[in-house]
């Protein structure tokens, strides 16, 4: 049994390593480090102590525009629902977190069909946050080109 939990915790320390725990309090302490350690260790700093806070109101290194932190506290109030709306590709709730980051019309279809589209990496796991979430949906974002005007700081 203890060899199941160490590898349990070994696995998902090392699969959170890998993701760059990217603004908030546990990336400026653990700055210019590289290693599992240091990313295990910031991402878990970030979690204590609420990096979505943080992309909410543009603190700590969490630089971004007044749509995203709109988005960032939608993605908090509602999260299991926009989750749930996300999985469909559409829905009030979805439509919701468009308007907020400004989303135009004419433009939601391919919104819609990113965030569905990516469902599973956005949500990797049911423990996902709404922090991690908002971060992922900002770096699928920025890869558009027709939606990275809307998440640009």
């Amino acid at each position: 049994m203890k060899k199941l939990i160490a590898g349990a915790i070994l696995l998902g320390a090392s699969s959170m390593a890998f993701a760059q725990p990217g603004c908030g309090v546990g990336a400026m302490i653990w700055k210019g480090q590289s290693g599992i350690a240091p990313h295990v260790l910031a991402a878990t700093t970030n979690g204590m102590a609420s990096q979505t806070v943080s992309m909410t109101f543009g603190i700590v290194g969490c630089h971004t525009n007044e749509n995203v932190q709109s988005m960032a506290m939608i993605m908090d109030s509602r999260g299991a629902a926009i989750a749930a709306d996300m999985s469909r590709g559409q829905g009030e709730n979805l439509e919701a977190m468009a308007a907020a980051l400004g989303v135009s019309p004419e433009d939601r279809s391919e919104f819609y069909q990113v965030l569905s589209g990516n469902f599973n990496t956005i949500f990797p796991s049911s423990n996902t946050t709404s922090g991690e979430a908002v971060g992922t949906i900002v770096a699928l974002l920025e890869k558009n080109a027709f939606l990275s005007k809307y998440v640009t700081a």
